[in-house]
């Protein structure tokens, strides 16, 4: 650290270049916000073990887009605008309600980092047994709440109850609702083999689980011998099937490997175990709430732009495209929330100054990913037919598309950034600036929600306001922002000495 001069800002800057095990002797680290040219990808160590851990993580979240893609294409066969439209819908308040509930996940994913990084077997065990045991608990509160409160929850996106679209909605609504709970423990079992830096086997199950989506949805949806055609509630039980299938995978491998007990699943956790994944749960609970009243508003405002339902089906395709792109960016923030705690954390691999130098260049990586992914997707326009034969909706889906591959450069570095701070459990964080944000979008959707085009645009507003938190929490005020890191790294350095 050093004085540039009165009255000017310290000046800091790093000099860790890889995840190795050791810092380079000859080198003092210095401390800081100003990005090094090392930061930028290089094929170095650390970009190795990035990539290592990015392509299955990649495929594993590529799958469930791409059967999202192969539902919409299916209920998209039918010809019929209103059944896009309630397909789109219905999944939507879904995703919110199970999103905003399935805050267990994302708690365990960087405590199990922790306990991995630690060595201690037992721990480990038991970190995962008590997510898995609060993600049954949950999902049947999710399960009862969404089979009661599916016609109030089809009402918060716009739709009469009497209306075509929520006719074909609702029963899609109940039959996912049956799988609350399987879903949700599903999520526990990738976020535990995540956290222990295996992405490969959850890819693998999601493979297997959701092929047997691909395959149960024509037959569902048309029907098929003496198999009766459900149309868009057909898609909705192909989907819960895979649900079960991925869930019974999960937990049988995670006893096969001894990475969770039968005992350490049934015991409840401690006063201290509840403590700490309600402090971090209410946190992403209130994130999600806020990131779902964003989408429901979306929802909302583009199901009543018009009666035919042709808004709405544009940006059910507009939209599977874009969550395609940005599934890359996801994946890449996930890989951030378990090498972080992990190079923070552990004696081996570097601590602080380490896990700076990775989150850097994490960064630099997603402004990589997401230009890439602004070509990928501008050119992905030629595909829009695909998805449905009404001229129509392909005309209303061209221009929301594009936008959204322009803003895929600002979902990188919002994503990861994001990841970063899961990474260090500042969830109360992310969910103040998730409400600053999203009050934000509500307006912009005031001024702009007329259009679909308008819509897509608000999306930008939105995600620059959260860079903005995510940014200061990374570089200024959070464990290895520059107003801490000298610190931490003197914390780290003491205990391991």
């Amino acid at each position: 650290m050093k004085n540039k001069g009165d009255g000017q800002s310290i000046v800091y800057s790093f000099e860790a270049s890889s995840m190795t095990t050791t810092n380079n002797n000859n080198k003092k680290p210095r401390f800081g916000i100003r990005l090094d040219p090392e930061t930028f990808p290089r094929n170095d160590e650390t970009d190795k073990l990035i990539m290592k851990l990015f392509i299955p993580a990649l495929l594993n979240f590529l799958i469930i887009p791409l059967v999202g893609i192969v539902d919409v294409f299916w209920v998209g066969r039918m010809g019929d605008a209103v059944a896009l439209a309630a397909q789109g819908a219905a999944n939507q308040v879904f995703q919110s309600a199970f999103w905003i509930i399935s805050f267990i996940p994302s708690v365990v994913a960087p405590m199990v980092a922790r306990a991995a990084a630690g060595g201690s077997k037992e721990e480990l065990q038991m970190k995962i047994g008590e997510g898995i045991f609060c993600a049954v608990i949950v999902g049947l509160f999710g399960m009862t709440v969404m089979t009661v409160f599916r016609q109030p929850a089809l009402a918060l996106v716009g739709l009469d109850t009497v209306s075509p679209t929520a006719m074909q909605a609702a029963p899609y609504v109940g039959i996912r609702a049956l799988t609350f709970i399987p879903a949700i423990v599903s999520t526990v079992g990738f976020a535990a083999f995540r956290g222990t830096l295996d992405v490969t086997t959850p890819m693998k199950i999601t493979l297997v689980s959701q092929l047997m989506n691909v395959i149960l949805d024509p037959l569902f949806i048309f029907g098929f011998g003496a198999v009766k055609a459900l149309g868009v509630a057909g898609a909705a039980l192909a989907t819960s099937i895979s649900e079960l299938v991925a869930a019974a995978l999960y937990i049988g491998t995670l006893l096969k490997r001894n990475l969770v007990t039968v005992r350490s699943m049934l015991k409840p956790p401690d006063a201290k175990a509840i403590a700490a994944l309600l402090v971090g749960g209410a946190g992403v609970q209130l994130r999600s709430l806020a990131q779902n009243i964003t989408f429901l508003a979306v929802t909302r405002t583009i199901l009543t732009m018009d009666k035919t339902g042709t808004a709405a089906a544009a940006h059910t395709v507009s939209s599977q495209v874009f969550q395609l792109g940005a599934i890359a960016i996801l994946a890449l923030s996930t890989i951030a929330t378990i090498l972080v705690p992990q190079r923070m954390h552990s004696k081996e691999l570097g601590g602080p100054v380490v896990a700076k130098a990775v989150a850097d260049r994490m960064l630099a990586w997603g402004i990589l990913i997401g230009v890439f992914l602004f070509f990928m997707q501008s050119a992905a326009i030629f595909a829009i037919p695909f998805f449905t034969p009404i001229k129509d909706v392909q005309s209303f889906a061209i221009l929301p598309t594009l936008i959204g591959a322009a803003l895929q450069p600002l979902n990188g570095l919002v994503f990861v950034a994001e990841g970063l701070m899961q990474g260090h459990q500042a969830f109360l964080r992310l969910a103040g600036g998730m409400f600053v944000s999203t009050g934000v979008m509500l307006v912009a959707l005031r001024f702009e929600g007329t259009t679909l085009p308008g819509v897509w645009c608000c999306f930008a507003a939105f995600n620059t306001c959260r860079l903005l938190f995510a940014l200061r929490h990374h570089f200024v005020d959070g464990p290895l922002g520059w107003k801490h890191l000298e610190e931490s790294q003197k914390k780290w350095a003491s205990k391991n000495a």
